[in-house]
């Protein structure tokens, strides 16, 4: 007999929906991270690697949180990051760092973007996800440190890596990011791109830390820089038509999710999003960066019935090609095994990597509706806002916080959802009906504009408009 071990044993969270191939992608994702949790997060179990990857790290984190208690775990990785950095700010690609040791021998292990962010993100979830203020202040000079490293890559907002691995500013850019046929490839993110888009979302999140600990100076500083960045984005990255320069999937799903699309673009730029997808045939286009930004952005848009396509295609790339492959935890490559069972080549592949498994933080805050508010984290406030996909009614979710569980639940009859909500003492919730709520009813009254929900359950009713 086999017997588990981890740091994070006791499950905090469980999806499960009508469509037996999803539940399942819980469940890997679940065990992935019971896998890779020990003493410190790691990219695989089980390959001569079983490094502590910030990257998979920064996007997993908020997944973490979900699935299980991941406060402690992740505090002492992030004082790991911190004993890692380098003199000049620069994050380790993994924590603990042996390289570190050996300068000569192992030269530029440090300072990717989307790798090294991990020092601004994870408190971040830390903090919104149990209230932990005191992460916020530990990480501060380091994550200032970082954001500054950043910019001096290029010595200002756009950010231009080189390409050589080991070269100082070296980004592993959208990793693993999937090109279709490789005789007509599909467009793929460029690393100046990604490292400025990574570049502005670190920037952004640390001028609300600051505002967060009353750093008033410091988060001034960083509002400003910010929104140089934002305008460089917008300049380099954007035609005056509203298309995005490298036009895939990854450059959309982080720019609308970060807000970084003018006003007078956002319709364009939409429809170039939606066209990307459809000459996709709804397959994803993202890898490690890109993935965890898809679904959501395509949520934020209002673009459900593409979330939906793309999240249930079963052909690869896809989250559920693996699963009908007998997969029983998350692969770190979509074309990890060929459909005809033969295994992908490389050194490179492995079949335990929780990465692509934080799509579930999408499951939890879209399709099931609830997310930690950072204006009163720790739950002690939950955002309610479901995106239901009928195809997988009926859904429950449920998560198990410092205050009690809380249970979120609907189901459709055609276009008819029957939402329930279930709140612990010292938590409420906070409903704002949008598009996809037609004729919302809270326990029976109609909600006009925002519904404050007291502790206990409550039941709201919508219907979908029609697509």
């Amino acid at each position: 007999a086999s017997i588990p071990i981890s740091s994070v044993a006791e499950p905090a969270g469980g999806f499960t929906s009508g469509n037996a191939l999803v539940n399942r992608l819980v469940e890997n994702t679940i065990w992935s991270q019971r896998a890779n949790f020990v003493e410190v997060p790691t990219d695989c179990p089980q390959r001569d690697e079983r490094l502590g990857w910030t990257g998979d790290a920064q996007v997993f984190a908020a997944t973490a949180c979900w699935l299980s208690d991941s406060q402690s775990f992740l505090r002492k990785y992030l004082r790991d990051v911190m004993a890692d950095q380098r003199e000049d700010g620069a994050v380790s690609h993994f924590s603990p760092d042996p390289t570190r040791l050996h300068p000569a021998n192992f030269p530029g292990y440090a300072g990717s973007t989307g790798w090294g962010d991990a020092i601004v993100v994870i408190p971040w979830v830390l903090y919104t996800h149990y209230g932990d203020r005191a992460v916020l202040s530990e990480c501060l000079d380091s994550m200032v440190r970082w954001v500054d490293f950043v910019w001096s890559i290029s010595d200002g907002p756009l950010v231009r890596p080189p390409s050589r691995w080991g070269d100082r500013g070296f980004t592993f850019g959208d990793w693993l990011q999937p090109v279709g046929d490789n005789r007509k490839p599909r467009p793929t993110i460029a690393d100046d791109c990604a490292a400025t888009l990574y570049h502005f979302i670190s920037t952004d999140l640390l001028a609300r830390i600051a505002a967060t600990l009353g750093e008033h100076a410091l988060e001034e500083k960083m509002k400003q820089r910010a929104n140089e960045i934002r305008l460089t984005f917008s300049n380099e990255f954007i035609t005056p038509a509203g298309r995005l320069a490298h036009n895939d999937q990854t450059s959309y799903a982080l720019a609308f999710l970060h807000d970084l699309i003018p006003a007078e673009h956002r319709q364009a730029a939409q429809q170039h999003f939606r066209q990307v997808i459809i000459d996709a045939d709804y397959k994803i286009g993202t890898g490690f960066i890109g993935t965890p930004a898809l679904l959501p952005a395509l949520t934020k848009l209002g673009m459900d019935d593409l979330a939906e396509k793309v999240f249930l295609q079963e052909d690869v790339p896809g989250w559920l090609y693996q699963v009908s492959k007998g997969a029983t935890t998350i692969w770190e490559r979509w074309d990890s095994m060929a459909p005809d069972g033969t295994i992908y080549e490389p050194d490179m592949n492995s079949y335990n990597h929780y990465a692509y498994g934080a799509v579930c933080q999408w499951l939890f805050e879209s399709v099931a509706g609830i997310s930690p508010s950072p204006s009163a984290p720790g739950f002690a406030e939950v955002i309610v806002d479901p995106a239901p996909i009928p195809s997988l009614s009926p859904v429950s979710a449920h998560h198990d916080i410092s205050q009690g569980r809380i249970e979120a639940g609907w189901q459709c009859d055609g276009n008819k959802v029957t939402y329930v909500l279930t709140l612990p003492e010292g938590c409420i919730g906070r409903f704002r009906p949008g598009k996809r709520h037609q004729n919302p009813s809270l326990n029976g009254e109609p909600v006009v504009e925002e519904a404050v929900l007291a502790p206990g359950t409550h039941r709201l009713d919508f219907s979908l408009p029609n697509s």
